[in-house]
């Protein structure tokens, strides 16, 4: 888990960033987008993995 947590913080912030720039926004715009959408790709991540574990144990 602790593997796909790296992956999808590194890749959801690399998306978020190249979504910024191809949108033609500020630098620090760009920038700022680049955390919040690794955040946002490892809360999804996390909630993904304990519903499915959830789900297995029922």
């Amino acid at each position: 888990m602790l593997v796909g947590l790296i992956i999808s913080a590194i890749s959801g912030g690399t998306a978020s960033l190249l979504l910024s720039l191809l949108h033609d926004v500020s630098l620090v715009y760009a920038l700022l987008s680049y955390p919040l959408g690794g955040m946002l790709a490892i809360a999804l991540f996390a909630g993904w993995c304990f519903l499915r574990e959830g789900r297995e144990s029922v």
